[in-house]
């Protein structure tokens, strides 16, 4: 009885530190959060902050390695399209519920700026295209978080979120193993005054 082992190799280029940066943001996770709203085709993407594992190499990752860049917790992905005015109290709710910065979210599509007073955060703006938010803009969002950090969102259930039936590891993992898996390039997505 033999078995077969699958091994692909995805060869990364550039590689991305972990270190979070108040002007900018942490780039490696900035790299899966801009490359996952491809993944899951959506306008915004908004990750909790413990959704990726660390820097991002310049190296070539075997398809393990390559799934282990998202956290092994029970990460899902939920998504709903909403307005701007909706899409401010979804971040809001998680930039406030933070403790701590290495707790800060991490979006793509978007960037935030976030006032840090009394070892607690407030959103205080976000902007799109480079341009402030729109109340009656209309957008995808698709935000990775387990079911309990979804907890606060969920109680509003006039605001429905879609999806949770598959772990965003198995989705990554999936992307991955395609053979063709690009990293699209970090943004400075929050400024943390």
């Amino acid at each position: 009885l033999f078995s077969i082992v699958k091994f692909l190799k995805v060869t990364l280029d550039k590689g991305y530190s972990n270190v979070f940066h108040a002007d900018s943001g942490n780039a490696s996770f900035s790299v899966m959060a801009n490359t996952l709203r491809g993944v899951y085709d959506t306008d915004v993407l908004i990750a909790a902050a413990n959704s990726f594992t660390g820097s991002v190499l310049a190296a070539d990752y075997t398809e393990n390695m390559a799934a282990s860049m998202i956290m092994p917790n029970d990460l899902r992905a939920y998504q709903r399209t909403m307005n701007g005015a909706e899409l401010t109290e979804t971040v809001r709710a998680f930039v406030e519920g933070c403790e701590g910065r290495g707790s800060l979210p991490v979006v793509s599509g978007i960037a935030i700026e976030v006032k840090e007073e009394n070892g607690g955060f407030t959103l205080t703006g976000i902007t799109r295209d480079g341009k402030p938010l729109r109340e009656d803009e209309t957008v995808t969002v698709t935000c990775l978080a387990t079911a309990g950090g979804m907890a606060p969102l969920f109680a509003d259930e006039s605001r429905a979120f879609e999806g949770g039936d598959t772990r965003v590891r198995d989705t990554w993992s999936a992307y991955v193993s395609e053979g063709n898996a690009v990293l699209a390039e970090p943004e400075n997505y929050i400024t943390l005054r």
